[in-house]
């Protein structure tokens, strides 16, 4: 007898276990999971090393066993349906018919089998508690047993009172579970209903804009080759088309032009192919004026019937779907596309899709390419295909070899402009080197009359006083001269080597726009035009100063050569700020100016007004390509006749 302390140790007990149960439902990922809770916590109530869940459909008479441990029988799957056995063949049976709890032992089970062949299934247990599972609306939804096999083990009146509250509990659970596959099998089926929907929207939606694609191309009068392939790519969109072809049609000559052809198979044939209408399968099409969707099997009915004959190209395809292309009751030849995956199949529905299309992409055709009436576009369509490939093919051999010349003349500008510095650099270094050279033979003279005078004993102090100043003199000059020449090469040096190098450093924009002055002195000497720069002398950018000093020097020699032609004295200015992350540099002369005609060619390649008399006409291209490749910035300019000529130049102050 358990004492008072133990009775109620086991109250909370159970107590506890059912609060769990309850808790478990909603934390339970499945039905089966749940049940496992469950099976866990009634072990610790009683033996339930043997445990079962029946669940009853009435609408089809079944059980399945969704939950099964057995030490004895094997596991039954949770998806297999058995028919209900009768009350006198089952126990389970008679627990959800009777709705009430049965309770058996070995001796007992014959008082209730009757005169039934069986009474149950699998190994026979010593004691068995089955309890039905009673929902809200009182209907049977199955029951749950518990058994054991040991004649010693069994299960008292407390035991069955505590398995009969788990039931209420596992009824629960079980009736909310139905109730939520009920809720998400109608959420599927909307669902599924939506998706269709939906499906047929996007449908929709693909079509009404592949047909405002297809007829925006008409506006926009692409080449016909491109024309062609964009309407591939939209009808790719709507339907399988890997393999797509237009036959264009020439009823005059009976004849069909493949203007555009992809083919994964037939890849020897190629657009602007011309063959005899025949008895082809687009041929059937155009005879029938007629979808047609076509498998070999119906292609060899229509040969045997003679509708079809002459077929060319592969012949292993699966499917062949071909759709005539008329438009304002004309017919324009033949859209086709063919499948060779046995998976993939084309419908009625892909054909009236096509279909459809097809006649969008003849009123387009109609729009690109008939100037003339369609009857006279048709005759000629062919032949206007092949001039204007031949032409295309034509013009992008001379734009390429134009685009080769382009650069190879700006290339020798460069390497023009460069050798013009080394020459006037090398003239202008001439002078102080030969002041230094005369210089030091006027010293190494004067040296030695006062070393001649010094044997002689004949030297005054009046006349080393005078070689003294003689001395200092020289040096004077000597050095200045020096200088003079060095700061000429270092400039040299520096402008020539970025001119050569293009690369991107740090410098000083007052001290580099000197250097490159400097450079060009030889030029600027023999020329009376004054050259203003206005530039602070903390400004630096970081750039590529080869580009900087190409484009400063060839817009100052344009000015000489052009601007202030037949003009003494010309005025250039040089103005350079910073703004935010940008450097901007104006320069300004006040030469002759040009017109608008001249304006709208400035930086055109070739275009110069000394033809016949040096001018190549790569200048101010030279400095456009310069500022927007090398600089990555822009370049304007601004001119009236006899205003002269201004540019606004604006690149980044770092172009790392």
């Amino acid at each position: 007898m358990p004492t008072p302390e133990q009775r109620l140790a086991r109250l909370e007990s159970i107590f506890s276990t059912i609060v769990e149960l309850n808790k478990s439902f909603v934390k339970a990922k499945s039905l089966d999971d749940y049940m496992e809770r469950v099976h866990a916590l009634l072990a610790k109530l009683l033996f339930a090393k043997n445990f079962y869940l029946a669940s009853y459909n009435a609408n089809d008479n079944t059980i399945q066993y969704l939950y099964n441990v057995d030490e004895k029988d094997e596991t039954i799957p949770a998806d297999r349906k058995f028919a209900l056995a009768s009350p006198e063949q089952s126990p389970t049976a008679w627990v959800i018919a009777n709705k009430k709890v049965l309770l058996l032992d070995s001796e007992e089970e014959l008082d209730y089998k009757g005169d039934a062949d069986y009474w149950g299934h699998g190994t026979r247990s010593e004691h068995w508690l089955g309890v039905p599972l009673i929902a809200l609306s009182e209907a049977c939804l199955g029951a749950i047993v518990v058994q054991s096999y040991d004649p010693n083990i069994g299960y008292s009146e407390e035991d069955q009172s505590l398995f009969k509250i788990i039931a209420s509990v596992v009824a629960s659970a079980l009736e909310k579970h139905r109730k939520d596959k009920e809720l998400r099998h109608a959420l599927s089926g909307v669902h599924s209903t939506l998706s269709k929907e939906l499906a047929e929207k996007e449908r929709a939606e693909k079509l009404q804009h592949a047909l405002y694609k297809i007829a925006s191309l008409a506006s926009q009068a692409p080449e016909l080759d491109e024309f062609y392939l964009r309407v591939h790519k939209i009808i790719n969109k709507l339907i399988y088309a890997k393999n797509f072809y237009i036959a264009l049609l020439d009823e005059e000559k009976e004849e069909l032009e493949l203007a555009y052809f992809v083919d994964e198979y037939d890849k020897d044939i190629i657009a602007g192919t011309v063959l005899p209408i025949g008895q082809g399968l687009s041929s059937y099409v155009i005879k029938t004026r007629e979808a047609q969707i076509l498998s070999p099997k119906y292609v060899k009915e229509l040969i045997e019937k003679g509708l079809v004959g002459e077929l060319k190209g592969a012949q292993n395809y699966t499917c062949w779907l071909g759709v005539p292309m008329i438009s304002s009751n004309i017919l324009h030849g033949v859209l086709v596309v063919q499948s060779y995956d046995e998976k993939i199949l084309f419908s009625k529905e892909d054909g009236e899709l096509l279909n459809y299309v097809a006649n969008h992409v003849a009123k387009a055709i109609e729009a690109t390419v008939i100037v003339q009436e369609r009857k006279e576009a048709q005759l000629k369509l062919a032949k206007q295909h092949r001039i204007l490939a031949e032409q295309h093919r034509e013009l992008g051999e001379t734009v390429e070899e134009l685009r080769r010349t382009q650069q190879q003349l700006v290339q020798q500008e460069k390497m023009a402009s460069l050798g013009g510095l080394v020459a006037g650099i090398a003239h202008e270094i001439n002078t102080p080197l030969g002041i230094c050279v005369t210089g030091v033979s006027h010293l190494q003279e004067e040296t030695k009359l006062i070393n001649n005078a010094l044997k002689d004993e004949t030297l005054t102090a009046e006349a080393l006083s005078s070689y003294i100043e003689e001395v200092n003199e020289a040096s004077k000059i000597l050095d200045a001269n020096v200088q003079r020449a060095a700061d000429l090469v270092r400039s040299f040096k520096q402008v020539a080597v970025d001119q050569s190098s293009n690369s991107v450093r740090e410098i000083n924009l007052h001290h580099y726009l000197d250097e490159i002055l400097l450079s060009l002195r030889p030029t600027l000497k023999r020329v009376k035009h004054q050259l203003k720069i206005d530039c602070d002398n903390e400004l630096t950018a970081v750039a590529n100063a080869g580009a900087l000093s190409q484009i400063i020097s060839n817009l100052i020699m344009n000015s000489i050569k052009h601007g202030f032609e037949n003009i003494e004295q010309g005025n250039i200015a040089i103005f350079v700020e910073q703004k935010g992350e940008h450097t901007i540099l104006r320069y300004a002369d006040d030469g002759h100016g040009i017109d608008a005609d001249a304006m709208s060619q400035l930086f055109e390649p070739f275009y110069t007004t000394k033809r016949g008399e040096g001018g190549s006409g790569l200048g101010t291209h030279l400095v456009y390509n310069l500022v927007t490749s090398a600089l990555n910035g822009r370049i304007e300019a601004k001119s009236e006749p006899g205003k002269g000529l201004a540019y606004l130049i604006k690149f980044p102050t770092n172009c790392k």
